[in-house]
């Protein structure tokens, strides 16, 4: 296969996941309807991950070893390598549907979009396709355009910026330098707000092809990994008031505003029971976000309330 005639390129970071790596590779390596390339991106695992990987022998399969840098650093790696002509961010401990690949390149095309968002489901098992529905609250089956995404998600408190659900045309990230922040967590809202901000053409499915498996063990449910989840939040929220504060029309300033505003909530919950160096991360939070902007974007008795508690919470001596 002719690198230059890729038609989709899926990325899948792993880190640590010899057990569940193989289930994946076989799944997506099943889809022979069109051409694809499938960049696996080993972060550093110290298990049999790598063992499991080269085991696999096709020439659709490029793998990247990194030392454990994090997921964004990896699939930053994978971005650079990338030639197919759409792209898809997936898991390594998720699941999805046989058709997954197929049906997406063929829905973004059928449209001609730079972003297709599909659904997906919140599942317990592999093997259980019920769950939790991820949305239900978006302009369904017709072609908008991402300002208009971004601000009916926001208006609609649903924003479903999970990087599985996006196949996303590789023309409209290089025309656009879109690349993730450093970090290990939450970074997918900020390249989804990037995605919407640039105005592409969007298309939103309902029907969930994706399961995301709810993993209690997840590195990102671990007490040590909270302050470096305070912190990313600390990222977003100051970055989205950055985009806010740029030359942008006043629809998107105020949804960016009002999520920056949300997004509080969850920092809050972090903050006041799980967070461990309060003193540094209250001192990163003052010293990069203003308190007015914040204010700017709450739209509910409800988030005053939340930001007035934070304010009194942070600035206490």
């Amino acid at each position: 296969m002719n690198k230059y005639n890729v038609d989709v390129s899926i990325i899948v970071p792993v880190y640590n996941d010899g057990n569940n790596i193989s289930r994946v590779i076989k799944k997506l390596l099943a889809e022979k309807r069109i051409n694809i390339e499938i960049i696996l991106v080993n972060d550093g695992s110290v298990d049999n991950t790598l063992d499991v990987i080269n085991s696999f022998k096709d020439k659709r399969l490029l793998v990247i070893n990194q030392e454990n840098l994090g997921v964004y650093a990896a699939r930053n790696a994978a971005l650079a390598k990338h030639s197919g002509k759409w792209l898809m961010l997936l898991d390594s401990d998720d699941d999805f549907t046989e058709d997954l690949i197929f049906d997406r390149y063929n829905e973004a095309t059928k449209h001609d979009v730079d972003v297709l968002i599909s659904n997906g489901r919140i599942v317990d098992e592999h093997d259980s396709f019920a769950g939790e529905i991820i949305h239900r609250k978006q302009i369904y089956n017709h072609v908008i355009s991402g300002n208009q995404w971004v601000e009916h998600a926001v208006r609609n408190n649903e924003w479903p910026h999970y990087l599985w659900l996006q196949m996303i045309r590789s023309e409209y990230i290089k025309k656009n330098s879109l690349v993730f922040n450093a970090g290990y967590s939450h970074q997918d809202i900020l390249w989804t707000a990037m995605l919407g901000l640039y105005n592409g053409r969007f298309y939103i499915s309902d029907r969930p092809d994706y399961f995301y498996v709810n993993n209690p063990h997840s590195i990102t449910k671990s007490k040590k990994y909270y302050d470096c989840r305070a912190y990313s939040y600390i990222e977003v929220i100051s970055k989205l008031i950055l985009l806010a504060n740029g030359e942008v029309n006043a629809g998107i300033k105020k949804a960016f505003l009002r999520h920056a505003s949300h997004e509080c909530r969850h920092f809050f919950g972090l903050y006041r029971k799980k967070v461990s160096e309060k003193n540094a991360v209250k001192a990163m939070f003052i010293k990069k976000i203003s308190f007015s902007d914040l204010f700017r974007g709450a739209s509910t008795c409800k988030q005053y309330w939340l930001l007035m508690r934070l304010y009194r919470i942070l600035k206490a001596n």
